[in-house]
């Protein structure tokens, strides 16, 4: 499992599959299905910690640093009509 120091990132489209490829996996960094993806909160963007989605595959390559996965999001962003955001602000 990805340990919180290991960052990847997460890339996708808003569309009917909500899925998401995650990219850039560390060599060291050990992925295993139904792994929970959420924000680190660097960048300053999202705080950490918002569950972004889980595992549901892991496509390995001849080349260990073009190995990819597939995440499910952890939200129907079809279904969602109202998002309320709130902040320490």
């Amino acid at each position: 499992m990805t340990t919180s120091r290991d960052t990847v990132i997460v890339k996708g489209i808003l569309d009917s599959s909500n899925t998401l490829k995650i990219t850039y996996i560390p060599a060291e960094g050990e992925l295993n299905l139904e792994d929970r993806i959420e924000t680190s909160g660097l960048g300053g963007i999202y705080p950490k910690g918002i569950l972004i989605g889980k595992i549901k595959e892991i496509h390995e390559t001849k080349n260990i640093t073009d190995r990819y996965a597939i995440a499910e999001t952890a939200v129907d962003f079809s279904k969602l009509e109202t998002v309320l955001v709130i902040t320490n602000k």
